[in-house]
């Protein structure tokens, strides 16, 4: 087994020790945990029932149903909760750069990346985890996707929520490099991630030009939902690009990923204590 493979082993068993611990903390209160997860799972399925009151008052937005809509909702939320879960560690990273508590991180003889993403499991994120399930599983329902779609639609799917989740990784640690030059995190990182995913559940050419440049071109949203929705729907894109955008979701989603991850190698490697 190489070094890489090595490394890999040990990151995993770091983090698998470090979630069962967050684990087990918070199953000291299950109470806690089950009032917590259903506050979260009601506050975000209230965001797809307004945008069914919307489709009861309109019967297509831009020439797509609510069905469309709600397949657009799945594939942004599912990455976007996902990530949630896994890495909130990052989400709130400047709470370890303003006590100067990353020092002990920097000290341990282990991957600051994996220590950093263990460092929180917030159980109630699996509410946000289900109603974005819950909205796909109707998505898929009533497009009778069981019935229609063929195995490489299937597989697409997964390619595509993959990509979402290299997307939503990419941008939580860009927010976090901020904190090792501002202290804070940068609040236009929540704009694009809560923001965004309230825009990318919508199709994209109902907005003006320049907002879709921008989360096409610069920040790269459109390949989480918006074009991997053409493909799944057969549709043609109404802003005359080529169906192969649909096939650069995950390319595209992994260049936001590595650019967060060089920004935090970056920010590592420029790292001063705050000398508290």
């Amino acid at each position: 087994m190489g070094m890489p493979a090595r490394r890999a082993g040990a990151g995993l068993e770091l983090y698998r020790v470090l979630a069962l611990a967050q684990l087990r903390a918070q199953m000291q209160y299950r109470g806690s945990f089950l009032l917590q997860g259903l506050a979260v799972f009601l506050g975000t399925i209230v965001d797809f029932i307004g945008i069914a009151f919307l489709f009861a008052r309109f019967e297509s937005i831009g020439g797509w149903r609510l069905p469309d809509v709600a397949l657009l909702y799945g594939l942004v939320n599912l990455p976007f909760a996902t990530v949630h879960l896994l890495a909130e560690g990052f989400e709130d990273f400047q709470q370890l750069i303003r006590p100067g508590s990353l020092d002990q991180l920097l000290l341990r003889p282990r991957s600051v990346f994996v220590q950093v993403l263990g460092s929180k499991l917030p159980l109630r994120q699996l509410g946000r985890l289900a109603s974005a399930s819950l909205v796909m599983g109707l998505a898929l329902h009533w497009l009778e996707a069981p019935r229609i779609w063929t195995p490489g639609d299937w597989l697409y799917l997964a390619w595509s929520l993959a990509g979402g989740g290299l997307f939503f990784l990419g941008m939580v640690m860009l927010s976090a490099s901020a904190c090792f030059w501002t202290v804070e995190s940068i609040e236009v990182a929540n704009i694009v991630t809560y923001g965004g995913t309230e825009m990318a559940s919508y199709p994209m050419h109902i907005f003006g030009t320049w907002l879709r440049r921008l989360f096409t071109y610069l920040l790269p949203l459109a390949f989480v939902s918006y074009y991997p929705a053409l493909r799944l729907l057969d549709k043609p894109d109404p802003l005359g690009l080529p169906a192969a955008m649909a096939w650069l979701a995950v390319p595209v989603c992994a260049a936001t990923l590595a650019a967060g991850f060089g920004a935090w190698r970056l920010g590592l490697r420029h790292y001063q204590s705050t000398g508290h």
